[in-house]
């Protein structure tokens, strides 16, 4: 039961870092901003990529719907009061999706994962590497706000560089997935 709970985490987990960095368009991200289309889409997107982790998603569509619900109520949350400086925002964001999903792991322990354990948790790993990149970025254009670091040639570059380096990489991540989930079918 435990072991099940821990994949179906980490199967939640890996479509949530997924859905929330690289699949995350600045187009999505942009729609997200305007109303809740852009946020119904990006929810949409985090579904598909939960269902696409899970064996026989079609019997766990209860949990599908939870896990879209809280990403809305969370992310709608985070578009109306997104605070200034951003990044606590952004880390309180994600520490609350965290949540969610450990919460969704403990309450359908009946759920496995695709992925075996052995190829879930290195592409977890990969894909942290767009989020925390994501988390530097916005960290590094708070910063660049503030008036003594303006002119600070490294600060300048993270808040030029980063989000697209975080893309980039998380683009290598979604194939990857793609590729694994291909081959286990």
């Amino acid at each position: 039961m435990v072991y099940s709970r821990m994949t179906t985490f980490l199967a939640l987990l890996l479509a949530h870092l997924l859905a929330d960095f690289p699949l995350q368009t600045n187009r999505i991200f942009r729609l997200k901003l305007k109303g809740n289309a852009g946020l119904v889409l990006h929810v949409v997107i985090h579904i598909i990529m939960a269902a696409m982790l899970l064996q026989q998603p079609g019997q766990y569509l209860d949990l599908l719907l939870v896990l879209g619900l809280a990403h809305f109520m969370t992310d709608w949350i985070k578009v109306r009061f997104p605070g200034n400086p951003q990044w606590p925002g952004f880390v309180l964001d994600q520490l609350a999706h965290l949540l969610a999903i450990a919460l969704l792991a403990w309450w359908w322990p009946e759920v496995t994962a695709v992925l075996p354990l052995w190829i879930m948790l290195p592409l977890i790993l990969l894909v942290l590497l767009p989020a925390v990149l994501m988390l530097l970025w916005v960290w590094a254009n708070d910063v660049q706000q503030q008036t003594g670091f303006q002119e600070s040639a490294s600060i300048h570059w993270a808040s030029s560089r980063l989000l697209t380096i975080s893309q980039r990489t998380g683009w290598v991540a979604v194939f990857l997935v793609i590729i694994c989930r291909l081959i286990i079918l």
